[in-house]
């Protein structure tokens, strides 16, 4: 029985029997993992608030082979997000992250890429709950980015041309980015602003994209939150759960452009 150390972002808890959890985290080391945090509900629990979800915590677990839940020993807290459950908005925003890793990420593959940017949108989100939406809207196309199911949004994925402010660009049913020729004029159009949208999410940390996007028209928030929905949507074929907070767009930039 391997003992095993490493940073975790709590995603989701359910309560196990009187005194103990289910734990869901996002790893550093080990991608999704489900674990057993016995008698973390007592009131002198060894865990404390460290297994509250969104937090980022250093846990130890012990893996059995052939055993989907490992066992969490030790958790203790890095950071704690607490001041965020005063926003009924945020709770939200920050559980429907949660959801989609959980539905993205196959458990037990260590993606450090992706820990890293929930890790950053988290930070984000924190720095200023008013970009939620915006910062949502980073995490979504990072998510499918970097699971796999999109393409670079900055080049043809076929011919390799650069997208610029005179190329327009076309999202076929296989997901793929392609030019004009290559898609043969089939599939959806990309404005040329959410194009330059898009492509902004790929050179800027999260923070900084909401604080550029300020400018951005309401419209164009409305359009990249359609875009990456109907994405979410083919991948996952179903809605997410908390589709409230996938559209709720309206207030993000400039709300009289």
């Amino acid at each position: 029985m391997a003992l095993h150390e490493t940073e975790a972002l709590v995603l989701r808890t359910y309560n196990l029997g009187e005194a103990d959890k289910i734990v869901v985290c996002l790893t550093q080391s080990a991608g999704l993992i489900r674990g057993v945090a016995k008698g973390c509900r007592k009131l002198r629990s060894r865990f404390g608030a460290a297994l509250e979800p969104f937090t980022l915590a250093k846990i130890n677990y012990y893996q059995k082979e052939n055993q989907e839940l490992v066992s969490i020993s030790q958790a203790e807290i890095v950071k704690s997000h607490f001041d965020l459950s005063g926003n009924a908005e945020t709770l939200t925003g920050l559980a429907y992250m949660g959801d989609l890793v959980v539905e993205f990420s196959p458990p037990y593959q260590r993606n450090e890429h992706l820990f890293r940017m929930v890790k950053a949108c988290l930070a984000a989100i924190c720095e200023s709950q008013s970009d939620l939406q915006i910062i949502l809207r980073y995490f979504e196309v990072w998510l499918l980015k970097l699971e796999g199911y999109l393409s670079d949004v900055r080049q043809c994925g076929e011919c390799h041309h650069t997208f610029d402010e005179n190329t327009p660009a076309f999202l076929n049913a296989d997901l793929m980015f392609r030019c004009k020729l290559c898609s043969q004029g089939r599939g959806d159009v990309l404005s040329r602003r959410l194009q330059t949208q898009l492509r902004a999410t790929q050179r800027l940390a999260p923070n900084v994209f909401a604080q550029e996007s300020h400018t951005v028209p309401a419209s164009i928030h409305r359009e990249m939150a359609e875009l990456t929905h109907k994405l979410i949507g083919r991948v996952l074929e179903k809605e997410p759960r908390l589709k409230s907070t996938f559209q709720s767009a309206s207030h993000a930039g400039n709300p009289g452009a």
